[in-house]
């Protein structure tokens, strides 16, 4: 194996790839492509373990040869697939993935149906659905029916992450006993209701629906919720706080809280406001906290927000330390997510000249960079 492979491989018997455009620099599609082909090649004799690709760069990647290196992935048993692209040119999710029998994470995140696919409002997934080793799901811009997800679980009974992000759901049941995480993220149409029935969730988080519009059955005990909704928020919602009574972390937007008293983080998080709209302040009347065991309370605000100061005089009001609240607007959070980016994209490469490997010397920066080098392996479309 040429030491260029050594950017994206780890693992002995059972390889891991993890190709992520931040480490390929300005390379050209057509030369990634190139690589990876090589780099499989070079491979081809030991099963994956992981297989990840973020890409991310102004210019996508030709999908078919996604479509290979995945088909490459499945046929080489592998268990976690983690694959995020810019965009994908295909309405339907290749069904291959679907029946791969030793998967155990997958992880799709194609932003969403092509622009001129007008019937759909997001990725459609296959009829047939067969992942009886998989454990965690994630979907981005998906659209979730009612028979792919009862696949999912009656088919994947080791199910316990289920996680549908930026998603078209049209569901009116998710029933699991196995499932211990979920997130909704999106936007519900066609039941005017969905019903969750799964007792031993732990983990929940929802993000754009109205809390009026999801009834708990077989009611779990969550050790941690993020509630962002529209609608109605937390005040009259005595069938869904019920969920939240023995919560420990809880994230929440809205007012008109009522919180579990064996709760130890909070996080307020009051509207994100756009530029044109005016601030508004955070109603606080009524408020009560009765959380003897809480460590720690974080509010996120919009700079220009008159409500915040009330806000923190209400929580100190009822007991909680001042020493324990912390305040951030969210421009502070951009902020300083944009210097973490800056800072871990300079450390980037000074990590893998760092990095000692015994399988591998690293002695020839120039080869590490040319996965066009003639003298190594080339791709043949017959080993796919």
């Amino acid at each position: 194996m040429k030491s260029g492979d050594k950017k994206a491989m780890r693992g002995d018997s059972d390889q891991i790839i993890h190709l992520d455009y931040r480490d390929f620099g300005r390379w050209k599609v057509e030369k990634f492509a190139r690589y990876v082909d090589n780099l499989l090649l070079a491979c081809r004799n030991v099963d994956l373990h992981t297989f990840r690709l973020h890409w991310d760069p102004h210019v996508p990647l030709n999908c078919n040869d996604v479509r290979k290196w995945i088909r490459y992935a499945v046929n080489h048993k592998v268990k976690v697939l983690d694959v995020e692209l810019c965009m994908y040119d295909k309405t339907n999710l290749p069904p291959g993935i679907f029946t791969c029998r030793s998967l155990e994470d997958l992880n799709l995140q194609w932003s969403g149906a092509p622009f001129r696919d007008y019937e759909h409002k997001g990725l459609v997934l296959p009829d047939i659905i067969k992942l009886p080793s998989l454990r965690k799901l994630t979907l981005r811009d998906v659209e979730v029916h009612e028979l792919p997800l009862e696949s999912f679980i009656a088919r994947s009974p080791g199910l316990e992450d289920l996680h549908l992000i930026d998603s078209a759901v049209c569901l009116e049941h998710i029933k699991s006993k196995a499932l211990r995480r979920l997130t909704i993220d999106g936007s519900m149409y066609g039941p005017d209701r969905m019903t969750i029935s799964a007792p031993n969730l732990i983990s929940f988080e929802c993000t754009g629906f109205s809390l009026e519009d999801i009834v708990w059955r077989d009611q779990p005990s969550l050790e941690s919720a993020h509630i962002d909704t529209c609608g109605r928020t937390f005040g009259g919602e005595s069938r869904f706080t019920g969920v939240l009574v023995h919560a420990k972390k809880l994230a929440l937007f809205g007012c008109d809280i009522k919180l579990s008293p064996r709760l130890e983080e909070l996080t307020l998080m009051h509207k994100q406001l756009d530029e044109a709209e005016e601030t508004e302040g955070m109603p606080t009347d009524g408020m009560t906290f009765q959380c003897p065991l809480l460590k720690s309370v974080t509010i996120q605000y919009s700079e220009g927000d008159d409500g915040i100061d009330k806000l923190v005089d209400v929580l100190v009001a009822n007991g909680i330390s001042s020493d324990k609240i912390s305040v951030t607007s969210y421009e502070d959070i951009k902020k300083r997510a944009f210097a973490e980016e800056a800072r871990a994209e300079e450390e980037r490469p000074k990590k893998k000249r760092a990095k000692k490997n015994p399988d591998w010397e690293d002695d020839d920066s120039d080869e590490q960079s040319n996965p066009d080098d003639p003298s190594g392996d080339e791709y043949d479309p017959d080993d796919f």
